[in-house]
């Protein structure tokens, strides 16, 4: 998720800081993100990259005080992985807009070679409990797809 929303972002001029694991820095850049790690002292870190003007936590991870923080505003705030959003002022969204209109957004940005959307794995329909196991590993840069 993160991948499409960075690629998306930059895509329509945003300026995006990332965070994630230090074996994915140099994705992170490669996408266009300024990249930092997350983990103890990643607040500061993204304060040294620059000005944050609005944030998306895609992970749910208890940051939500943070982001708050960085943006100075919990309306620049949106989470759709912490329930507990709400709880900090924080808007929790499932889908944002209409889907036909963001599948057709993003048919156009794949077909102009401005979104990828990598594949990690693929199997087959009779190893869906397979797949389902390891996505829930976390920490990919490639989508998992079962192959119908």
């Amino acid at each position: 998720m993160g991948s499409a929303v960075l690629q998306i972002a930059r895509e329509r001029g945003i300026a995006v800081i990332g965070t994630a694991g230090a074996a994915n820095q140099d994705y992170l850049r490669s996408l266009g993100a300024l990249a930092t790690t997350y983990g103890e002292g990643w607040v500061e870190r993204v304060r040294r990259l620059g000005r944050v003007d609005a944030a998306l936590d895609l992970a749910g991870s208890g940051v939500i005080r943070d982001l708050v923080e960085l943006t100075g505003d919990p309306r620049k705030v949106v989470s759709i992985a912490d329930l507990a959003a709400p709880e900090f002022g924080v808007r929790f969204s499932g889908v944002a807009g209409s889907m036909p209109e963001a599948l057709a957004e993003a048919v156009g940005l794949i077909s102009r070679g401005k979104l990828r959307i990598p594949v990690e794995k693929a199997y087959p329909l009779a190893e869906a409990a397979a797949a389902h196991v390891d996505s829930r590993a976390g920490h990919t840069r490639g989508r998992r797809v079962l192959v119908v």
